[in-house]
């Protein structure tokens, strides 16, 4: 059952011949203005989209990377988990294409990661990052269900520049409790 109110979205695996979509995302400056990633060339874009197609485990942290794709089959945007070798808990991430901003899809894809996140990977915490000056990140976290844990000063480089975040995060027995399962990963 679907959390009210969000467009309907599915995460796939990346796959090879997704790599111009993804770097028209990660060489869109509005759309990585606020990440840790790079305004990416060709191709970096090309060497995310190989990484991302790895998925190995035996590396200091496991990335997940997935594309968001529309209820009309569209690739509108990334998304993706980060864990730590050996730990209970993974940083979500996502990015939507500017044209499609406004319409649930980057909530739509952050509830559907902490499904796979507490249901497939057997996560404790889910936790994710966003910046003061980014209040639509701020309520998609919200609306997936996080709550905001805190508040830390200048923690993120982020374009060269040190900038404060907020931090949010869920427990997998909050969210047993009030999340139903949300969509098939």
């Amino acid at each position: 059952m679907p959390i009210a109110g969000l467009m309907p979205v599915a995460l796939r695996r990346l796959e090879w011949s997704d790599h111009e979509k993804a770097h028209e995302l990660l060489s869109d400056w509005t759309v990585v203005r606020y990440m840790l990633l790079p305004l990416c060339s060709k191709q970096d874009s090309e060497k995310f989209v190989r990484q991302a197609l790895n998925e190995a485990e035996g590396a200091p942290w496991r990335s997940i990377v997935r594309a968001i794709i529309d209820g009309s089959g569209e690739f509108v945007g990334l998304c993706g988990i980060a864990i730590l070798q050996g730990a209970a808990e993974g940083e979500i991430w996502y990015l939507v294409a500017p044209g499609h901003w406004g319409r649930g899809l980057a909530t739509g894809a952050a509830a559907a990661l902490i499904e796979f996140g507490f249901k497939e990977l057997g996560l404790h915490r889910i936790w994710a990052s966003c910046l003061p000056e980014n209040p639509a990140s701020a309520r998609v976290l919200e609306k997936a269900g996080m709550r905001r844990e805190g508040f830390c000063r200048k923690n993120l480089k982020i374009h060269g520049e040190w900038k404060d975040s907020y931090l949010y995060a869920i427990l997998a027995e909050e969210h047993s409790k009030a999340h139903p399962k949300v969509v098939t990963f």
